[in-house]
């Protein structure tokens, strides 16, 4: 069972009705949601107060307190074994699905020069995706041996090679650039290289990075979604905690920065023109 916890703090009313409206006792409702083989028990606090008392939802929370569903503006006491649950497996997902239906649509995807920059080796599989439509890749990674060992089977299945390689500086004259994880060291890139990576990078970055996605959730799930959680936020956990492992599959509608947004069609368009240069 998949848990989440939403707060209320409702707006006080002036003068003594909102001395009353302060004195009132928190309340605490639970609910019992199911959709498509997932069961999310909905835990919704409402402090009159305004001060979050933990201890009250500790018996509804139960052994769910380390992985909790929760908006992101609410931050747990340290050492109080609360913990918002986080991960970026479906946000990967989404990113190398993309990558790929731009590789299967782009009529010059033999001729591009594509990097992979996966320093922990977290989508090592997905080199063998790459191939299949690239003869030129290059993976940067600092864990190297897991892209070794997948490069060794691309060679057996499909006869493919990949440049495995700790050097950022491989990327530089690449066409496309995945990266399944947030970029936190700044990429030596061609300003017209596509970049599709999964958070904002936290360096510098050339090239054109594309880091959030829209895709259309299953049926059933949204009638389960708390208000304040953000879709791939809450399919993260579906996948994550909730085995739902075919949402694993989605491919974007699109992608965006805060500028602007793409569909596999444009990008496709964008790096055939720039191929055409």
């Amino acid at each position: 069972m998949i848990t989440a916890l939403s707060v209320s703090i409702p707006e006080h009313r002036k003068g003594i009705m909102g001395l009353a409206d302060r004195l009132k006792k928190d309340k605490l409702e639970v609910e019992i949601c199911k959709a498509r083989g997932v069961q999310l028990k909905h835990i919704t606090y409402t402090s009159f107060s305004g001060e979050i008392r933990l201890d009250k939802a500790s018996r509804a929370i139960g052994a769910q307190r380390g992985q909790l569903l929760c908006s992101e503006k609410l931050v747990f006491p340290h050492k109080s074994g609360y913990k918002r649950f986080f991960s970026t497996s479906f946000s990967a997902r989404l990113c190398t699905n993309m990558a790929l239906s731009v590789l299967q649509e782009c009529k010059c995807s033999a001729s591009l020069r594509v990097g992979i920059y996966d320093l922990k080796a977290t989508a090592c599989d997905f080199l063998i995706n790459v191939l299949e439509y690239c003869s030129d890749v290059v993976a940067v990674t600092q864990n190297e041996r897991p892209y070794f060992y997948v490069a060794d089977r691309a060679l057996d299945e499909i006869g493919a090679t990949a440049l495995i390689t700790k050097n950022t500086s491989e990327l530089s004259e690449c066409d496309l650039i995945i990266a399944p994880s947030v970029i936190d060291v700044s990429l030596p890139l061609k300003a017209s290289a596509i970049v599709l990576t999964t958070k904002r990078p936290k360096c510098k970055v050339g090239g054109m990075v594309y880091y959030r996605y829209n895709f259309s959730m299953p049926n059933g799930f949204a009638g389960i979604k708390p208000e304040e959680l953000d879709e791939e936020y809450f399919c993260s956990a579906l996948y994550t905690l909730g085995a739902q492992y075919e949402l694993g599959s989605i491919v974007p509608l699109s992608c965006r920065n805060e500028n602007m947004s793409q569909t596999v069609k444009s990008l496709c368009a964008a790096i055939e023109s720039q191929k055409m240069q």
